[in-house]
This record gives structure tokens, sequence and C-alpha cells, in this order.
């Protein structure tokens, strides 16, 4: 799939309306605006991991990486991860509680209370991307709870890479709240049946479009 295909538009905007959504919460919460973009998309099969995984990922944030992991099943099955750089996200904590965003930038040992934001923040988004999958397509999935954990960003693309029989959704995201920019990426790691039947789904949505 490419960015001249329907389907690629169709999942485009559905994940767009999906970060919109969250967005409107986050910003509600925390009393800020804040705007979230999927600017692009990307999807990796598991025979095209080897070849292509590597390119991908070089465009992802490097050093300290701030991931927040829920994993779903059902008709779709798999693991979304949010991840963002982790002084970012101490520029965004920051900005929540009203303390100047450059305030201890480069302090990355978080507190209990910095890691309950970042997981809620992580549940918002995540549960919002996966969610309006379901809603547009009219699936039922179960989550579990949101885990958050700091990872180099070179073991994190090696863990990835190592699970060959999963497909890949690559999310480019921006995250702007007072002029802050924040850029990162959500990953969707899906098994090659739910990929499959997602792309099932959302060739019957264009046919439907097409109709």
């Amino acid at each position: 799939m490419n960015e001249n295909d329907l389907s690629y538009d169709i999942l485009k905007e559905i994940f767009n309306i999906g970060v919109g959504k969250a967005a409107s919460m986050l910003s509600e919460i925390v009393g800020k605006k804040i705007i979230l973009d999927i600017p692009n998309i990307i999807i990796v099969e598991s025979e095209e991991q080897n070849k292509d995984i590597g390119k991908h990922f070089s465009a992802l944030p490097q050093g300290a990486l701030m991931v927040s992991s829920i994993k779903f099943e059902e008709k779709i099955t798999g693991e979304a991860n949010l991840l963002f750089p982790a002084n970012k996200m101490r520029s965004f904590i920051n900005l929540c509680i009203d303390q100047p965003e450059y305030m201890g930038c480069d302090d990355l040992n978080f507190t209990d209370m910095d890691f309950d934001i970042i997981r809620e923040v992580g549940n918002i988004i995540l549960n919002s991307i996966v969610g309006e999958l379901g809603n547009t397509f009219q699936v039922s999935l179960k989550y579990t709870l949101p885990e958050v954990k700091l990872f180099n960003a070179d073991k994190f693309k090696r863990n990835l890479k190592s699970q060959e029989d999963l497909c890949i959704l690559l999310l480019f995201i921006s995250f702007i709240i007072e002029d802050v920019k924040i850029e990162g990426a959500v990953i969707i790691n899906l098994t090659l049946d739910s990929l499959n039947e997602l792309m099932e789904m959302t060739k019957k949505m264009e046919d439907d479009l097409n109709g």
C-alpha cells in the first residue's frame, strides 16, 4: 500500500480522527490547547521487515525513549506503542503542571507522578487511535492496562526487529502544546491475520465509497 492508494487515505483519516479525539480530551484535562497530528503512516509486512525496517526507523526519535504500550485482542490482535523522546516528555510534564517547559529537561529520573501522567496520556492517545479502528469497522476490542517504560532507542528497535512474525503499522505523530512541538511515533504490531483482516475491512470500505 502506498500514499496514492485510497486504502492509505482511509486508514490515515481514521487515525487522525482518533488523535483528534485524544487531543480534545487531553486539552480539557490539562487546560491547555493540544494539537495532535499524524502526517504519515507506513505498513511494514513481516517479510519486509529485515529489508525495510531499518530505513523506516532511521526517522524515529533517538536516544532515551518514553514508551507507553497497550495490548488489544478479539477480531484484531496486537500491541500499540506510543513513543516520544524522554527529554521532550519531561517538557510536556512540566507544561502539564504549570512549570517552565525547560525546567529539568535533562533529568530523566522520572517520579511515580511523572509515570502516572505519561501512562494516562498514552492510554488516551492509544485507546483513541485503536478504538477509532474498532468504531469505524464495528469491531469490539479488549484492552490491557497501559504500561510505561524507558528504553534506549536502539534496544527498542532491536526488540521490534526480532518479532519477525509480526507486521507493523508505523504512524509518525506530532504533538504541539503551547508552541512546543514533540515528534514521535505510534507503532502498532499486528499478527499477519489481523493485518489481513484490517486490510479486508479497509478494502470493503473503499469499494463502498467507489460504488
